[in-house]
């Protein structure tokens, strides 16, 4: 009877194959944040923004390097608060706006210093076309005071931009980064991150193999 339980149910498993969770990476970049008031803490109604460059791409988006600049603005994310766990720090935040520009070589971006500055974000911003556009759903911050080290996890829909036509989706991205407490003078974090798409796939089991395992 065991066996027989067994075979059932791996016949189940058979039929809706077995899945793999896949992950498509397509942006990498990197950059500098600032909170209104600074970080650590997170005040409810502070601002956070991320100033940052694109470094790299992965099919199917493209880009031409050899004439145009990439940059980027995380903006208007909204602090809920945060909750302190020992010297571990999560903040919640609503909100917020994630957009690449396309600009001229060579580039001119420029963080200075204690932004909002006469450079920053402008000069991040001042792009002549957008490459993408997109919102949060939720994004949450989570750092180490004393390790100076944490992450940025938070989820990301597309709405436009000179490459939104060459996405294999335009909702479900994660945007997560690594975070450290080492930036120039007025910012709090340092960052380094992705944009990549979880894919669950389903890969097909036959019958026949099935049944061997069982012999």
């Amino acid at each position: 009877m065991k066996k027989i339980t067994m075979l059932l149910f791996a016949l189940v498993l058979g039929m809706s194959g077995t899945a793999f969770a896949q992950s498509e990476q397509i942006l990498h970049v990197s950059g500098h944040a600032y909170e209104d008031g600074g970080f650590p803490s997170s005040n409810v109604g502070d601002f956070l923004s991320v100033l940052f460059i694109l470094n790299d791409i992965e099919d199917p988006l493209v880009w031409d390097t050899a004439n145009y600049n990439y940059s980027g603005q995380i903006s208007q994310l909204l602090s809920l608060g945060e909750a302190v766990f020992g010297t571990t720090h999560v903040a919640s935040y609503s909100g917020g706006l994630f957009t690449i520009y396309v600009d001229w070589l060579p580039s001119n971006h420029d963080y200075g210093i204690n932004p909002p500055n006469a450079t920053a974000p402008s000069t991040f911003t001042d792009g002549i076309s957008t490459y993408l556009d997109g919102f949060f759903t939720d994004f949450t911050l989570t750092y180490n005071s004393v390790t100076a080290s944490g992450s940025f996890s938070g989820s990301l829909n597309f709405t436009g931009g000179d490459v939104f036509p060459l996405l294999t989706a335009t909702e479900g991205w994660t945007f997560g980064a690594n975070v450290a407490g080492f930036s120039p003078e007025g910012y709090d974090l340092q960052i380094n991150g992705d944009v990549f798409l979880s894919v669950v796939s389903v890969e097909d089991e036959s019958w026949g193999g099935i049944k061997s395992l069982y012999r």
